[in-house]
């Protein structure tokens, strides 16, 4: 079991680029101060509080969770760190299978833990290095940093709805597919969207999808294309057809006309503005999760 909550003193000069936080067993902590090697330096902490209370005072680019902090016992403080930590990933870290870990890892999977590496594999290593090397988790901590603090006057479950997407919006295109993270049927949260005079769900998934992008075609080096492959659409064609079912516009003209502010503008102005008087009040989830 972990430790009680403890002060954590940040590496010197870490943290510029994000820092790697790790909750896992001494011996994992050997085997990745040798993994990550340049990659990252992580910070050790021993419990899942110490690591809530690290990424309120830091960027964050990763926790890494070793088999004794996603136990079912530690759920409601594992959803604590994915709503602290928005803007970074939360992976586990495992030094060999058991038969109950699958069962485990997807009943998580809506907390923000979407990915698992195995050490003990010959891929593992390669595969968390390549996991922390990528770029989408600056971008999340950047749309987590401009679009949630408009969110102050809302409910702490639309706040939580909206950080949910902002973690997810990369890889997810489905409002199915986020209503079943978060354990609620998309019918029931689509009724109460609709009750609510507010606009759909999927128009929350879709605008957050769109600041995603406007994020990535602000680099010259990066076609449409590549984006539209790096948000998991089916195609450019795909990608173009969203584009101008939200918008009215051509994917080269949202990319000449949409930048990244103006995606938050947008996001901002017609889906929290406009309802503010609703969303002071609005519970999409009707269930006792809260932000922390």
């Amino acid at each position: 079991m972990f430790k009680p909550n403890q002060s954590v003193r940040p590496i010197p000069g870490h943290g510029r680029s994000g820092d790697v936080l790790t909750v896992v067993d001494a011996s994992l902590q050997q085997q990745l101060n040798l993994v990550l090697g340049a990659t990252a330096r992580p910070i050790h902490l021993d419990s899942l509080p110490a690591a809530i209370s690290v990424a309120r005072r830091l960027p964050i680019r990763a926790v890494l969770l070793g088999p004794a902090a996603i136990a079912p016992e530690a759920s409601h403080v594992v959803a604590s760190l994915a709503n602290v930590c928005v803007g970074g990933m939360l992976i586990a870290v495992i030094g060999g299978w058991t038969p109950t870990l699958p069962a485990s890892l997807l009943a998580f999977g809506g907390l923000g833990i979407r990915d698992a590496v195995d050490l003990s594999g010959r891929e593992g290593p390669s595969r968390l290095r390549a996991l922390l090397e990528r770029d989408e988790w600056e971008l999340t901590n950047r749309i987590s940093r401009t679009l949630l603090p408009c969110l102050e006057q809302t409910t702490d479950e639309m706040r939580y709805f909206v950080a949910h997407l902002i973690r997810t919006a990369p890889f997810v295109s489905s409002i199915r597919d986020v209503a079943k993270d978060l354990h609620v049927r998309g019918s029931s949260m689509n009724s109460r969207f609709f009750r609510a005079k507010l606009p759909s769900p999927k128009k929350y998934l879709a605008a957050a999808r769109l600041i995603y992008a406007a994020g990535l075609l602000e680099a010259p080096c990066v076609s449409v294309a590549q984006a539209a492959f790096r948000l998991r659409y089916s195609s450019p064609q795909s990608f173009g057809r969203h584009v101008r079912e939200q918008l009215g516009v051509s994917a080269s003209e949202f990319r000449e006309k949409y930048s990244f502010d103006a995606m938050v503008n947008h996001f901002t102005n017609r889906l929290v503005v406009r309802h503010e008087d609703a969303l002071r009040s609005f519970e999409p989830l009707k269930r006792r999760t809260r932000a922390t």
